[in-house]
């Protein structure tokens, strides 16, 4: 089983694009609470160069709070390639979440600046297919999706496929122009086929998250084996069952008491109406 180490980027002196400040805020102390450890830009670029540089059972990965990437893991701000350190991170077998607008779209900049770039960005450092449709579907998951336990949203920056030579995985779908388009998926540049660049909720994430959303995040950067979700679900289904058996239990126990003190409250009373009716016969 892959031993997975999670971090997340949260940076407020950093832009970002579609993730409103709160849900970045949101998302970093929920994942924070659940154990992943919080990186500025500059200890991401940090970690990104030490984990390019060695060797590891130990898969890292990022979830990106934030949409607009800080550009310091990319090689070039205006034409960003192949070489970026991201890519590389990603070459090694680690793994990035990314939410919210078209991938690696926005650059971020210490001083809060924010930089657009067109949409082949995304061919260049992850081999994304580019200019991407812009659409409003509602998105239909896949198996792999419905096992990571994926809720349903609206999606808005789908991509149609990747470059030969590395592998898409589809996590939600719809159709477009009669073709399939890909709004949640994992794009593998190993043999791990669920590691590698995560794409997640490519849509306007401006209101807080419901928790269904945000566990979901938590599920896809920390489970390979996409079954260990459902695994999960079913020990607290039987877990609120076990729960349900003790209360019933409990209810079923404590009315058992009250019915043997009413049996016992009817036997005094048939007893007195004995002895009473005996009396009444002395007397006669």
């Amino acid at each position: 089983m892959t031993k997975v180490k999670p971090y997340v980027y949260y940076d407020e002196k950093y832009p970002t694009h579609w993730i409103s400040r709160n849900v970045t805020k949101q998302i970093k102390e929920f994942l924070e609470k659940e154990g992943f450890q919080v990186i500025n830009a500059n200890e991401l670029e940090k970690l990104i160069t030490e984990t390019i540089r060695k060797t590891s059972d130990t898969e890292i990965v990022i979830v990106f709070s934030h949409d607009a990437v800080p550009s310091m893991i990319l090689d070039n701000e205006t034409n960003p390639t192949i070489n970026s350190p991201l890519r590389q991170f990603l070459n090694k077998g680690h793994s990035v979440v990314w939410l919210g607008d078209i991938p690696l779209l926005h650059i971020g900049f210490e001083d809060g600046r924010k930089q657009s770039l067109s949409a082949n960005v995304c061919q260049n450092v992850l081999g994304l297919n580019p200019n991407p449709p812009f659409v409003k579907y509602k998105v239909n998951m896949t198996l792999y999706g419905m096992m990571y336990n994926l809720p349903e949203w609206i999606g808005t920056r789908p991509h149609t496929g990747v470059s030969s030579g590395i592998r898409l995985t589809s996590l939600a779908q719809s159709r477009h122009e009669n073709h399939t388009i890909h709004h949640a998926f994992i794009i593998s540049y190993t043999n791990k086929r669920l590691s590698g660049f995560i794409r997640l909720y490519d849509f306007p994430l401006k209101e807080p998250l419901n928790k269904e959303f945000l566990k979901a995040i938590y599920n896809l950067a920390i489970f390979r084996n996409p079954l260990q979700p459902i695994y999960q679900r079913l020990q607290a289904l039987e877990n609120k069952v076990e729960q349900l058996n003790n209360r019933i239990e409990t209810k079923f126990n404590t009315l058992k008491n009250e019915l043997d003190n009413i049996k016992e409250l009817i036997n005094k009373i048939l007893e007195l109406k004995k002895m009473e009716k005996e009396a009444n016969s002395i007397e006669k």
